[in-house]
């Protein structure tokens, strides 16, 4: 493979996370930053520890203040949060030199503003396969299952096929989505009932798992959201989603309770 330059916008967990393994798989990888996440970075070095070993590793990514202007790179991957997207955008078009811009940002809108300020061919979505959180300049982390990657259009393109070789290539497993846009609607809508359910239990997934009540609610509130998108239009992505709906309600209560139990779900 022909050495592909990356850079990670965005050094919050997931950015210093796949930055630090992609650095270690030996691709050539920056990783934007600004403020004092600039600074802690510049005298620390990307510090990872694993959240449920403690394993702590020190990763000399190589650190850049703010979205370069001129300098190219095969891949730009966006990991900022949906609140950020419009003020990251504002950064992210002064460079004209990067053909594709990877967005891994939660969002049941689609792709349109991205597009709208990059241009179609230039964007590409995707999901990320880890979670955690930030201890002064540390990360903790913790990888759940593959990421998730597609083209707008569904295609598997050879963009796509090269970026998702590096991610393997970093240890960060990956599967492809026919219709990514879908894939994030749905996700949202998974997503959002169960954080209120959540809030409901002191935000204490033990305290939700042995709450039937709420458990149900949360996931009558994902079977609603997920009819409202299937009347909209949008097919179930991933297709194994479809146990949402098709489980009856009091297995899938038992089945949720067990799984808000377990370190991932804690994470």
């Amino acid at each position: 493979m022909k050495k592909k330059k990356v850079l990670f916008f965005g050094a919050g967990v997931l950015g210093s996370l796949y930055a630090a393994m992609m650095h270690r798989a030996g691709f050539e990888v920056a990783l934007a930053a600004r403020g004092s996440r600039y600074r802690d970075l510049i005298e620390h070095g990307v510090v990872l520890e694993k959240f449920d070993t403690g394993e702590t590793t020190t990763t000399p990514v190589r650190i850049i203040e703010g979205m370069p202007e001129e300098e190219y790179f095969d891949y730009c991957v966006v990991l900022v949060q949906k609140t950020q997207l419009t003020e990251a955008l504002n950064a992210l078009k002064a460079n004209k030199n990067i053909p594709c811009f990877v967005f891994m940002n939660n969002t049941a809108e689609g792709p349109e503003e991205m597009t709208e300020v990059l241009g179609r061919e230039q964007v590409m979505m995707g999901h990320a396969n880890a979670g955690g959180e930030r201890d002064d300049h540390k990360v903790l982390y913790m990888i759940t299952e593959k990421m998730t990657l597609g083209e707008l259009d569904g295609k598997v393109t050879e963009r796509l096929m090269v970026l998702a070789e590096m991610f393997k290539k970093s240890g960060v497993g990956v599967e492809f989505s026919k219709n990514i846009d879908s894939w994030k609607r749905y996700h949202v809508a998974l997503a959002v009932p169960f954080a209120f359910g959540m809030y409901a239990t002191n935000t204490c997934n033990l305290q939700l798992a042995e709450n039937r009540k709420v458990t149900a609610m949360s996931l009558q509130g994902i079977r609603e959201a997920f009819d409202v998108l299937k009347n909209l239009g949008y097919p179930v992505e991933p297709p194994k989603l479809r146990w949402v709906l098709a489980i009856p309600g009091f297995i899938l209560t038992s089945l949720f309770q067990r799984v808000l139990k377990t370190k991932i779900a804690d994470i």
